[in-house]
């Protein structure tokens, strides 16, 4: 006889010969910080390097080798849904010696691939690494710069004719048939940076490709940098047995900026024309990209207040410039790539905060506006392209809720608005094909891990590529955060989610880990898998996870000046990036105080970087509803921090020290009350390490206890050589001590 198991854990007995049997429900396995920064079971699978071939009917893309862990290249029939191996990591050598993939371009029909060897990091997007021409028919490989490790930016040109790549801060190109090389400028140095940004640029304007191909692939346009006059910041290295000094070029608020100059250098002549940007010096170059011609470069300029930004349309040859247009806000105007320009006529498509929310114009190279081709009271987050036959403009939004991000698109006469996203998934994002025919949809909630589709230009589908099941997420039975808003007592209503544990007793009286951010712009609160798509996001939710099933209630609340609700709502933070996020941030607190299931005396708070800072104000100015802390690469005086970022969101330090002073948590170091927890890369060229180092000594002075912790050499990530595993249990373990 057999033995059956009932829903909910109960058995039932079956009287067998020779006795009585019982079987009982089998435990689930206690997840453990080991299965979430020491294995791969929750990583599930994915698509990278997507690339398609030009004519849509197939892409490319890049998948772990499960031998190696290197990346093998893949193609993908749109017709049949057949793949087919195209380039396997671990076949591939150069000189007898093996070529680890770890991404690639295709050129043209994909006859040959320019592929990235290993790399290097240099700061958060870029690196070195060997770059490599390989043919498809003949097999056969080239090794651009004679296999030198230390190339940058390396980029095909539109024609596939020729690569461009940095090296030693000056512009090469080499010709793909032959991999012969040819030096476009000369005077790269320490200071002097072409084709390559700055410390400052890479982070805030979120590039690090200083350079553009023009459309028919016989120019480049670049930035050049002039960097001797910005101050040195000096990190160490303390690991050597005398330690080394790290020189960092990196301004300050109120401190000088690199010097810009746009440069259009002509590949066969190999000689440069400067674009005219202005003779105000104290000004930054955010995005440049060329116009439906090779003759014409657009060239965005944004004063050092950041609250006005023109459009420059400036002639390649003479380098002859006029503004077009002009963008501008009370508090600052954001910088993205939203400036679409048409192929087929003298028009672009771009975005705007102007209404009130980021929505979609379209205007003319004389600036003049055609058309709003959306609006309402939502945000369009950005532009995915513009597909001119069809007449349709594809984008990202938030028309349903501000936790969600949809697909849609609307006609270039700004009508027929569609969402294309499929249901009922809630965050997505999209490879389009050029012809705009097709579009790989990858898609997720917070209780589905992204899975990815192919759907036609409509969003009706056409197949599932992977669906991307992770059978761990069954076997440790794991629990999603619930969406809910909080109401504040001045009747403003902000989004947050909580996550209970799986075996919630509304008759027991929790503590709470509050997890937060609070930057301007910024969202914590998002119905998307684990954060974000990438897989330190997923380790910090799978933490949250493994807090739960320690007894904690984990909440996250976006406050004031938080994304997704309009410029207004954002605008909020500008001037005192702290004066709303501590006052909402209580008023979380007070409403978890208020329900019957939690402990108001075991609130505790965590959060990294901005969140660190936050954190460091809760255990302050917030001490009366907060027991514990961790405060994780904070930043703690913003005159520590960088021009473009803080001043973008605090204003000018000589028009607004009061906010300054205001904002500065070592202020506040008398007022800290429970236990804080203070943690930094002393690596970190981001947020430096000074910053927690002058708060240590605030409260010293203050005679505050307080924990620090320092990770020797780790920068603003805190990772590599165990330190995300050690870090999270040092965490854990604190709040378990402490809460």
């Amino acid at each position: 006889m057999k033995i059956n198991l009932l829903a909910g854990g109960f058995f039932i007995l079956t009287l067998i010969p020779g006795g009585i049997h019982t079987m009982h429900a089998q435990p689930k396995p206690k997840l453990t910080l080991d299965d979430i920064f020491a294995s791969d079971k929750f990583r599930g699978k994915t698509l990278d390097d997507v690339q398609w071939q030009p004519d849509g009917s197939t892409f490319t893309f890049t998948r772990k080798s499960e031998e190696n862990g290197a990346a093998d290249i893949y193609r993908h029939q749109v017709k049949t849904g057949r793949e087919t191996p195209v380039l396997r990591s671990g076949e591939l050598q150069y000189q007898g010696a093996p070529v680890e993939i770890s991404d690639y371009q295709a050129t043209g029909m994909q006859n040959f691939l320019l592929l990235t060897g290993e790399k290097k990091k240099i700061w958060r997007r870029s690196f070195t690494a060997p770059r490599y021409l390989y043919d498809m028919k003949t097999k056969q490989i080239i090794a651009l710069a004679k296999n030198d490790p230390g190339l940058q930016n390396a980029a095909l040109s539109p024609d596939g004719q020729w690569v461009a790549y940095a090296k030693n801060n000056n512009l090469f190109v080499a010709e793909v048939e032959s991999g012969e090389s040819r030096q476009l400028t000369f005077d790269g140095s320490g200071d002097i940076l072409n084709g390559v940004f700055d410390w400052v640029y890479e982070e805030e304007f979120g590039r690090a490709d200083a350079y553009r191909w023009s459309p028919d692939g016989q120019k480049i346009a670049f930035w050049r940098t002039d960097q001797a006059r910005v101050k040195t910041f000096y990190l160490l290295d303390e690991l050597s047995q005398y330690s080394q000094p790290i020189p960092l070029k990196y301004p300050k608020v109120g401190e000088q900026n690199a010097v810009i100059k746009i440069g259009v250098v002509d590949i066969d002549a190999g000689k440069t024309a400067w674009m005219d940007i202005g003779e105000n010096e104290d000004i930054y170059i955010p995005r440049i990209d060329w116009t439906n011609s090779s003759r014409t470069l657009a060239i965005q300029r944004l004063n050092r207040k950041q609250n006005q930004l023109e459009l420059l349309l400036a002639d390649a040859d003479s380098g002859h410039s006029r503004a077009i247009l002009t963008d501008s806000d009370p508090a600052w105007v954001s910088v993205g790539n939203d400036f679409i320009f048409l192929k087929q006529s003298e028009r672009f498509v771009w975005t705007s905060e102007k209404s009130g929310y980021r929505h979609l114009y379209l205007s003319d190279y004389r600036g003049r506006e055609i058309a709003q081709l959306t609006r309402g009271d939502w945000e369009v987050s950005s532009v995915i392209g513009v597909d001119e036959q069809g007449g349709w403009v594809y984008f990202y939004g938030r028309k349903e809720s501000p936790i969600e991000q949809h697909i849609y698109r609307v006609t270039l006469a700004g009508q027929n608005l569609q969402r294309i996203s499929p249901a009922p998934l809630t965050w997505h994002r999209a490879e389009f094909s050029p012809d705009f025919r097709h579009y790989l949809a990858f898609s997720s909630d917070a209780r589905t891990p992204t899975e990815i589709s192919l759907r036609n230009s409509d969003g009706s589908p056409v197949r599932m590529v992977e669906e991307n099941h992770i059978p761990a997420l069954a076997e440790y039975g794991m629990v999603y955060p619930e969406f809910l808003t909080v109401t504040t007592s001045d009747g403003v209503e902000l989004n947050a989610w909580m996550m209970k544990p799986a075996d919630f007793d509304p008759a027991r009286k929790y503590p709470v880990i509050v997890y937060g951010y609070g930057g301007p712009g910024s969202q914590t609160v998002t119905n998307q898998w684990g954060g974000g798509e990438a897989f330190r996001n997923l380790q910090r939710s799978l933490w949250h996870q493994y807090m739960t099933k320690k007894g904690y209630i984990v909440f996250s609340l976006d406050n004031r000046g938080a994304g997704g609700r309009g410029k207004a709502f954002k605008n909020l933070a500008y001037g005192d990036i702290s004066k709303w996020a501590v006052q909402d941030q209580i008023e979380g607190a007070k409403y978890l105080a208020g329900l019957p299931y939690v402990d108001a005396s075991r609130i505790g708070f965590w959060g990294w970087s901005g969140g660190g800072y936050l954190a460091c104000l809760m255990l302050t100015r917030g001490a009366e509803y907060f027991a514990a802390g961790v405060a994780v690469a904070s930043v703690t005086d913003f005159r520590n921090y960088d021009t473009i970022w803080t001043e973008r969101y605090m204003g000018l330090l000589s028009d607004n020290r009061e906010g300054y002073e205001a904002a500065d948590v070592l202020n506040y170091a008398g007022l800290l009350k429970g236990k804080l927890l203070l943690v930094h890369g002393d690596g970190d060229d981001n947020v430096h390490p000074q910053n927690t180092m002058q708060f240590a000594e605030a409260l010293i002075a203050q005679n505050k206890q307080f924990d620090l912790m320092l990770y020797p050499n780790r920068n603003h990530g805190i990772s590599g050589g165990n330190a995300s595993r050690h870090l999270y249990t040092l965490m854990a373990r604190y709040f378990e001590e402490n809460l």
